[in-house]
């Protein structure tokens, strides 16, 4: 839908009485000013045109878009337009919204900089659609033990796991290992494994989660120390299970890894 700007309506500048003392005669105008798309995924296209009349030409310091994710920003989304070198200007530019990219709902504005001035004109609200979080690579180091070579009632182990997210690592919450049978709860001892709420009262031991939207992908890694004695040579297998937390529509998604072995000789 095309919305048509006679002004742009808001200056900022050092005090309102700056504005009014300094405002060009004629400040820049937006007409026809137009998103390709009301909702996208993190690294897809997104369209925006308009026509930009100015009185001069060379009062023009910037043109860009606002609004977006700030970890596609931090991510290298090029947001500036090119300056006008007429009084007036039609614009149809494609920006790539860069990995990652937060989920949500983002009011999106058009800025023009002149000197000592910024004008702004809203672009309506644009929707970055969630992208599953998945587990790619789940491990114990070291992934086995000699039930022969034990000195110690307890043998330190690290759980790590790989998680993407093209909104951004974090977007993956709760995580927690998760044994497949009796003897595989036997083997744990410490952290113990607990009744875990959104998985249905199931036993599990939560696991450290990623912290950064920054990155795409993130390792995260937990110490765990397993029963050392368990005498019987036997493959133990457990998984990683986490959730997807949408920031656009506000609801979890399970996501879990593949099976995860341990094997005691």
């Amino acid at each position: 839908m095309k919305k048509r700007f006679s002004v742009l309506l808001i200056c900022v500048a050092a005090g309102l009485s700056a504005c009014a003392v300094s405002q060009p005669e004629v400040p820049p105008t937006v007409t026809d000013a137009e998103l390709s798309a009301r909702e996208i995924s993190p690294g897809d296209n997104l369209g925006v045109s308009f026509d930009l009349e100015v009185a001069e030409p060379t009062s023009i310091e910037r043109i860009y878009l606002r609004g977006l994710p700030k970890n596609s920003l931090f991510a290298g989304t090029q947001t500036d337009l090119h300056l006008p070198s007429e009084q007036r200007t039609s614009y149809d530019v494609q920006i790539v919204l860069e990995i990652p990219a937060t989920s949500g709902q983002y009011n999106m504005e058009l800025v023009v900089e002149t000197t000592g001035k910024t004008y702004s004109a809203p672009l309506g609200a644009l929707a970055v659609r969630d992208t599953p979080s998945r587990i790619v690579h789940a491990q114990f180091v070291p992934g086995s033990h000699a039930a022969s070579d034990c000195y110690m009632n307890t043998k330190l182990l690290a759980l790590e796991y790989t998680v993407v997210d093209d909104n951004g690592a974090s977007d993956f919450v709760v995580p927690a290992l998760v044994p497949a049978s009796q003897d595989t709860e036997d083997l744990v001892f410490f952290p113990h494994w607990e009744s875990i709420g959104w998985l249905g009262g199931k036993q599990g031991i939560m696991l450290n989660r990623p912290t950064s939207d920054m990155v795409k992908e993130q390792l995260v890694s937990s110490d765990i120390r397993i029963n050392c004695e368990m005498s019987t040579a036997k493959l133990y297998e457990t998984a990683v299970k986490g959730q997807d937390l949408s920031r656009l529509t506000g609801k979890p998604t399970v996501v879990g890894s593949a099976p995860v072995h341990y094997y005691i000789r």
